[in-house]
């Protein structure tokens, strides 16, 4: 019953709707951009029901994203920013990021977001078998440091 709840709460995900990045103002000020209206975002929250559902059936996760698809049999979406038109950056083990409990596991390759970068963010489920999972988005600066 509860593999059933995870595949319709991704699938759910995968029909909600996206619109365009909002990087500027109307007066150009750089905006930070909205989970709710980032093209990326929408994207790495499917994916994040993909990843949940995959390791709620193999309790680790995949050594790559593209043995997502087989797993769930629900339609993979793109492992491509829609914004850079570059793949996503996996790691299974992750990359920790400060002040973020948990481990970058899916990132963009690039700060091509307003300077930032979208990435799902990975961690122990309290008193749980199971993971979390959520999209977050990382300042290049918390990125940088994360990555030495």
């Amino acid at each position: 019953m509860r593999l059933r709840t995870l595949k319709l709460i991704a699938l759910a995900s995968l029909i909600a709707p996206t619109s365009g990045c909002q990087k500027t103002t109307d007066n150009g000020v750089v905006r930070r951009p909205s989970v709710r209206k980032d093209p990326c975002a929408e994207r790495l929250h499917n994916i994040c029901g993909h990843l949940l559902l995959y390791y709620s059936t193999h309790r680790k996760l995949p050594p790559t994203l593209e043995g997502l698809h087989p797993t769930t049999g629900l339609p993979l979406p793109p492992l491509v920013c829609p914004v850079s038109e570059k793949p996503y950056v996996y790691d299974p083990d992750g990359v920790p990021i400060p002040n973020f409990p948990g481990r970058l596991v899916v990132y963009d390759p690039e700060p091509t977001h307003s300077g930032m970068r979208w990435g799902i963010l990975v961690g122990a489920s309290a008193g749980a078998p199971n993971i979390t999972a959520r999209v977050i988005l990382v300042p290049e600066k918390d990125f940088g440091e994360a990555s030495r």
